[in-house]
């Protein structure tokens, strides 16, 4: 009897072992403060940029930047998830870095390439927001370029937010960063493509997105504002 209390017990000890370990509980992303109230923002032009990116003949990551920018940002403070924006960029503000006889910003706007005649604006619209940590998100939205729209997921990081102007000018403030790339062919920009993916004979397809963005909202009716200060330099 003995013996077969023993086999009893190892065996339900043995059972034991084998059930499966209870699923980890997900734990809720947790937020950072948010000093900012919701709302409608309006993109600062003066403190945002639009960096573009790409392989250039395998030999560096060529940047240029889009300077004309404007945008809006709903803002939901409670639920940062919810919050949607729009922006929007002027093709024809197209800036690079070439100094030499040629007016290259003019010859990157023909038809060939981002055809600023026809298509002077590109934009932004967000259509889903997932947080992904305290301060960060994927924002999901369709790109418009050349007239053509497809889908782009940013990587977004909040940076700050200001209920009034550190300086002490009135207003609320917030700030981002993102990153996300997309491949030019999609969209018509098929000059110079590389012989085949990773070839280094040509301009890549994959182009990276470089955003800063800064965003004000104008004080709430009835709110007293605080005290001017000093003009804060625009750069």
């Amino acid at each position: 009897m003995k013996s077969w209390m023993m086999a009893a017990a190892a065996a339900l000890t043995l059972a034991a072992c084998s059930q499966p370990a209870p699923a980890p509980t997900e734990t809720p992303v947790a937020g950072i403060p948010v000093n900012a109230p919701s709302g409608t923002y309006t993109l600062d032009p003066h403190h945002t940029t639009v960096t573009v990116r790409a392989k250039h003949f395998g030999l560096s990551n060529y940047a240029l930047r889009l300077n004309g920018v404007t945008g809006t940002l709903n803002f939901n403070a409670d639920d940062p998830a919810q919050s949607t924006i729009e922006a929007t960029v002027a093709t024809t503000t197209l800036d690079t870095p070439y100094s030499g006889d040629r007016d290259f910003d003019a010859e990157l706007q023909n038809s060939e390439w981002l055809d600023s005649a026809q298509f002077p604006t590109a934009t932004f619209r967000s259509t889903a927001v997932e947080r992904t940590g305290p301060n960060t998100a994927r924002v999901t939205g369709d790109l418009t370029i050349r007239g053509v729209t497809h889908p782009i997921t940013l990587d977004a990081t909040y940076n700050a937010s200001h209920a009034s102007h550190p300086m002490g000018f009135p207003g609320a403030l917030i700030g981002f960063s993102a990153t996300g790339t997309f491949q030019r062919s999609q969209y018509g920009l098929n000059v110079l493509q590389p012989s085949e993916p990773g070839a280094s004979d040509g301009v890549a397809n994959d182009v990276e997105l470089i955003i800063e963005a800064e965003f004000t909202r104008p004080v709430d009716a009835g709110s007293t504002p605080p005290p001017a200060q000093p003009a804060e330099p625009v750069n």
